[in-house]
């Protein structure tokens, strides 16, 4: 049966000094990036404002002509002060410097958790697993910048005043910074809601018990199908005439701009090359999954592994935390289950996603590369009915000497563990089933550690401490 779909707008608001240069430019630009990938205007709502602008004035002459000459359109926009409503009406807010976050803090300091400088963004989505729905990315992010205190705050961009080569600089940053959020974005938002039946270049795909379909298409589709097929080999499933896909994909890779443009307005996915195409694969194929089960089971940000007997540890932990290092180092050892998303069903019955897992590569790569389990000699998930046996918060922890567990008051625990359930409100009875799940396993537990191959002989104590 087929989730109902969510409401998964998201408004985004750009805000400077004046609102004449940089967020002119950012508003501008992220527009026509969004709509380059067929994002329609509703469905990711892109403004901007000034925390000193005065109403209805022109952007600046020459900001005008940058945005023209980078093919986006600048026709019909006036300035607009900040308000309130404004701020209140944003999922996410975007400041060009850490002055301009100072005084849009200063005024309405309850946004603080979801307003970020471009630069911070940056850092912040680099290493993060972005395979949240975007309705949570404020929230991840806002964690993220909690545990990585020091992060630059400024790009060093020159002043929008300063001559006309410095505004060509300003705009080639921030229409780079805006393609690349717009590749990711687009990625997250979910496929339409009558399922697809695959075509003869695709893959079956079962994430943690939705099944999925992938199409691929394009110039480059046969290298694409098999890179894509053996990364996700152990998620694969045979089609079956009975069973209609509950998500289905297009993926289109070509270097002919207008092939990407034509599979873009058909809303599909679309890329350039197979590295982008396989590094957001991943994530559009989580999002979309995750939200076919919203109100279902409990869906974790938690990397899984398992003992023969079918015993599931889940460690918790935000995004980009370390969850992937675990899985990678624990699944050389246990069956591999997930390594961020793990779906607990009623009867703490667990359904397995082994997909790829991101790793980093060596500078000067910017897009981590996805490497599937096998690849990576992982053990495989036992074939038993998993069940999930033990739920620990992961902590790093670059000074522990040696790891250090500890039981957490349920209350305590049960406060970070919602941190990291996916739509925490669309379960049924919310904390009282995070309660329930939390009791059934014997508590939540906090885990301190300094490595992961640490925690490898502690495995035995954690699966043996399982009711």
């Amino acid at each position: 049966m087929l989730a109902p779909l969510i409401d998964t707008r998201m408004r985004v608001l750009i805000v400077d000094h004046d609102n004449r240069g940089r967020s002119a430019a950012g508003e501008r630009l992220l527009r026509h990036h969004l709509a380059r990938h067929g994002v329609p205007a509703e469905r990711i709502r892109v403004t901007s404002a000034g925390l000193d602008a005065a109403d209805g004035e022109l952007m600046l002459d020459v900001v005008r002509d940058e945005i023209e000459r980078l093919g986006a359109n600048a026709d019909g926009f006036r300035t607009r002060s900040l308000s309130g409503a404004i701020v209140d009406g944003a999922d996410l807010i975007v400041t060009g410097t850490k002055a301009e976050w100072e005084q849009l803090v200063r005024v309405y300091p309850h946004v603080a958790r979801r307003a970020f400088t471009l630069s911070e963004l940056a850092h912040l989505y680099d290493g993060a697993v972005r395979a949240a729905p975007l309705a949570e990315h404020a929230t991840m992010l806002a964690r993220r910048r909690d545990a990585s205190p020091g992060l630059p705050l400024d790009f060093d961009l020159p002043p929008v005043q300063d001559a006309e080569i410095h505004v060509a600089v300003l705009g080639a940053r921030i229409d780079e910074a805006c393609a690349w959020v717009a590749d990711m974005w687009s990625a997250l938002l979910p496929a339409g809601a009558s399922p697809a039946e695959p075509t003869g270049e695709a893959m079956v795909l079962d994430a943690f018990g939705v099944r999925v379909a992938v199409d691929f298409a394009g110039a480059d589709v046969a290298p694409m199908v098999l890179r894509a097929s053996r990364m996700w080999s152990r998620c694969v499933v045979e089609p079956m005439d009975d069973a209609a896909a509950e998500v289905a994909l297009r993926v289109t890779v070509d270097s002919d701009p207008k092939v990407l443009a034509a599979a873009r307005a058909r809303g599909e996915l679309a890329y350039p090359d197979m590295g982008h195409a396989l590094h957001l694969l991943t994530s559009a194929i989580t999002v979309r999954a995750i939200e076919r089960r919203v109100g279902g089971p409990v869906l974790l940000h938690a990397a899984g592994v398992a003992a023969p007997s079918g015993d599931v540890v889940g460690f918790v932990a935000p995004s980009g935390t370390g969850k992937t290092t675990l899985a990678r180092t624990l699944g050389a050892h246990y069956g591999y289950v997930t390594d961020e998303t793990l779906a607990v069903y009623e009867g703490r019955v667990v359904k397995p996603y082994p997909k790829p897992l991101s790793v980093l590569r060596a500078p000067p790569h910017t897009l981590k590369e996805e490497w599937g389990p096998e690849s990576l000699d992982l053990v495989p998930t036992p074939t038993r009915h998993l069940r999930l046996a033990r739920l620990i918060l992961i902590e790093r922890d670059i000074y522990a000497d040696r790891p250090a567990l500890e039981e957490v008051p349920l209350l305590e625990g049960l406060a970070h563990l919602a941190e990291q359930v996916s739509y925490l409100a669309r379960l049924p009875m919310k904390l009282h089933t995070l309660a329930d799940l939390a009791e059934s396993v014997g508590g939540i537990a906090r885990l301190r550690y300094r490595e992961a191959r640490d925690i490898i002989p502690l495995m035995p104590q954690l699966l043996g401490e399982a009711g």
